[in-house]
């Protein structure tokens, strides 16, 4: 796949993992752990890459220090995605689209990220993002028209209270990708599956 000139990456993982009781962005797939195996798959899909981190974002900074991205980190990581989200957009200025993806959703296959920028090139001012659970949600792509708005975002509110509010169109995620790892349990039933 031909990677995208237009397009920038944000990986989100600045949050607490609180449920959880450690910092899920260094939890172990393998031989690599989560905020790795989201690098990886955003440099595939472009040259273009940012990681906003906030909480221990030390430990997390060296997992990643050896890939060509750019590594941000919210001091207001507390207040929540949206607050991470508001404080990367200005940075992507030069961009004409950003796609926005998690750092706790390993599964994704990179087929699935492909079909929502193939979906983009072809709605240009359109939002796509991806649906599973019968919901709206990230990944999803941002063309520049909403970066202002996404830099209005507030605390917790993220990206999903603004894809309720915004036309849009999607690329169907089977539900059983979609897993994201919020607990011990979470963890140990993906180890599993």
């Amino acid at each position: 796949m031909e990677k995208s000139n237009n397009l920038a990456v944000l990986i989100l993982a600045a949050g607490t993992s609180s449920r959880l009781g450690e910092p899920k962005q260094l939890l172990k797939v393998g031989n690599e752990t989560l905020i790795q195996i989201a690098v990886k798959k955003a440099l595939k899909i472009s040259s273009n890459v940012k990681v906003v981190l906030g909480h221990k974002n030390d430990e997390i900074k060296n997992e990643i220090i050896d890939f060509p991205i750019s590594i941000m980190v919210n001091s207001n990581y507390k207040e929540g995605m949206g607050s991470s989200i508001s404080y990367c957009i200005p940075y992507f200025l030069e961009f004409e689209k950003v796609l926005i993806m998690l750092c706790d959703q390993p599964l994704i296959p990179l087929n699935h990220y492909q079909k929502l920028i193939k979906k983009s090139s072809e709605n240009k001012n359109l939002i796509i993002c991806s649906k599973y659970q019968n919901r709206f949600a990230v990944p999803s792509i941002f063309p520049k028209i909403y970066f202002k708005m996404l830099e209005n975002l507030k605390g917790d509110k993220g990206a999903k209270k603004f894809l309720e509010e915004n036309p849009l169109d999607f690329v169907l995620l089977e539900d059983k990708y979609s897993i994201d790892i919020d607990t011990k349990k979470d963890y140990l039933n993906f180890l599993n599956t």
